[in-house]
């Protein structure tokens, strides 16, 4: 499901591209060309081929934008032959996360959300698949710029952040987190533990979200830690930008080696 830009549906390919452009540049820093979403060939309301862009898009919104709903009666959209949507990488904050959809035979209808703004909605498809992946290194990047933030609050130096990942079934990922720490030449040992579940939408919940620490220094550090934790606790994080409408997810699996990986089929022939 994309949202679109404007107040009316579109009625050619390219208004149809430039109003899912338009739309997502509100949420999204989109690169300057114009060139990120590209609807060709077939007869409108037939698109052979719909192509959305995020390759290097930035999460402009303070917070990830909420997935659009519709709301209300609908009219039939477009059928798109192949569908192809990119996002390697979609970053957020210090995060980054590649997002990859393709489809094929793709029904759209055309619906609006609670505000009346335009929607493209996904009901249904022959074949698709979808797959979000961020990295170890970039996971851990991420938890040495936070762990270096809560440290300099405590006049703490971090030194180093190890990140383990375990699978624990089909959806779910225990992370086990080491931190090397020092204040006045005095070493410690922080570690944090946590989980993360997948849902069938694509919402990652994290959860059993603890801190622990060794000696002084690390007993001191992880109590500010685990008070910074605890509103994440239960906190859901979408793993797209975007709905997938009426479509269900089937086959959802996680595995982790170098990198988290999520990766699910839909469609009547998947």
């Amino acid at each position: 499901m994309f949202p679109l830009a404007g107040k009316e549906f579109p009625s050619n390919s390219d208004e149809l591209a430039w109003s899912i452009h338009d739309a997502l540049a509100e949420v999204l820093t989109l690169p300057s060309n114009g060139s990120s979403v590209k609807a060709e060939g077939g007869k409108y309301p037939t698109v052979s081929k719909l192509k959305v862009n995020l390759d290097g898009a930035t999460v402009s919104a303070t917070e990830p934008p909420p997935k659009p709903k519709p709301a209300g009666k609908r009219q039939r959209g477009i059928e798109v032959g192949q569908l192809e949507v990119s996002g390697r990488p979609i970053k957020y904050e210090k995060s980054k996360l590649d997002l990859t959809v393709k489809a094929k035979d793709v029904h759209f209808d055309y619906g609006r959300d609670k505000k009346g703004h335009p929607l493209l909605v996904l009901t249904d498809a022959s074949i698709g698949h979808v797959k979000a992946e961020i990295s170890k290194a970039d996971l851990q990047s991420l938890l040495l710029a936070v762990a270096r933030e809560v440290g300099s609050q405590q006049k703490v130096t971090i030194e180093d952040v190890q990140l383990t990942l375990t699978q624990e079934g089909p959806r779910s990922v225990a992370a086990d987190v080491r931190i090397k720490a020092k204040k006045m030449m005095v070493g410690s040992v922080i570690t944090l533990k946590g989980k993360l579940d997948v849902d069938n939408e694509l919402n990652a919940t994290v959860s059993d979200l603890e801190a622990s620490g060794d000696g002084m220094i690390g007993t001191m550090v992880s109590k500010v830690v685990q008070s910074k934790l605890k509103p994440y606790e239960g906190k859901k994080f979408p793993l797209m930008t975007f709905s997938l409408g009426d479509v269900t997810l089937r086959d959802l699996s996680i595995g982790v080696k170098n990198n988290v990986q999520v990766t699910a089929a839909f469609g009547s022939k998947a």
